[in-house]
């Protein structure tokens, strides 16, 4: 696999995640799935035509080593037992974290991860019914994006709102400062993540991300533009 254009994508196997490899795959990149047992699913059904790298999250020369000849990381990792602080810590926080220092020892040059409406300066853009029982992996999220935003390579983060499985028309609106939230497609969060890699506005940024017809009412002042 050449260089030129490949990508490490961590968390391939989940639901928004194979999202993102079909996106990448739809626009010419080469895609590498990191596999992390027991986190991903043996089930590789659907990535046809993508290099796979073993992969430990604990680990940064493991991480360093599935990252040679890459240039760009999209990280989709997500915690499956949102109330475990453990396993929150583990995925969402830290394995971000060493996903962003082996990142940044290999000279990649973009880390694009998916975060959560919620977390960080997000955190008054969610109800206290929705955020107290997520509070761990939102914690978690907070401390991976304060952690890549200083770490010193070119980051995007994406919070997305709710995820739907409805027939939503596929505008996407933006925000930026934690004031907006709703429902998003998976597909518009991958389509959204590609995005960052190929447009320089995006670079060194963090954007809440919903579905333009979802968004929640009363936030509709807080939609920005992106050049």
């Amino acid at each position: 696999m050449t260089a030129s254009n490949c990508v490490l994508v961590a968390g391939a196997t989940g639901r928004a995640g194979r999202l993102v490899v079909k996106e990448l795959l739809k626009r010419g990149y080469n895609v590498r799935a990191l596999m992390v047992r027991p986190f991903d699913a043996p089930e590789t059904s659907g990535l046809s035509g993508v290099e796979f790298a073993d992969g430990d999250l604990a680990s940064v020369p493991v991480l360093e080593r599935a990252m040679q000849g890459a240039q760009y990381v999209i990280s989709a990792l997500g915690s499956k037992k949102p109330f475990s602080g453990s396993e929150n810590n583990k995925i969402d926080n830290m394995g971000n974290q060493n996903l962003a220092r082996a990142a940044q020892a290999q000279g990649l040059r973009h880390i694009v991860v998916i975060s959560s409406i919620g977390a960080g300066n997000s955190r008054d853009a969610v109800s206290c019914m929705y955020r107290w029982p997520m509070l761990s992996v939102l914690k978690a999220k907070t401390r991976s994006e304060d952690f890549i935003r200083s770490c010193g390579i070119d980051y995007t983060i994406i919070r997305p709102g709710g995820y739907t499985d409805e027939d939503i028309a596929d505008e996407i609106a933006f925000g930026e400062g934690g004031r907006i939230t709703g429902r998003v497609k998976r597909a518009q969060i991958a389509r959204v993540c590609v995005d960052a890699l190929e447009n320089p506005s995006m670079k060194n940024r963090t954007f809440e991300v919903v579905a333009r017809a979802r968004v929640r009412e009363g936030r509709e002042q807080f939609i920005i533009t992106l050049q």
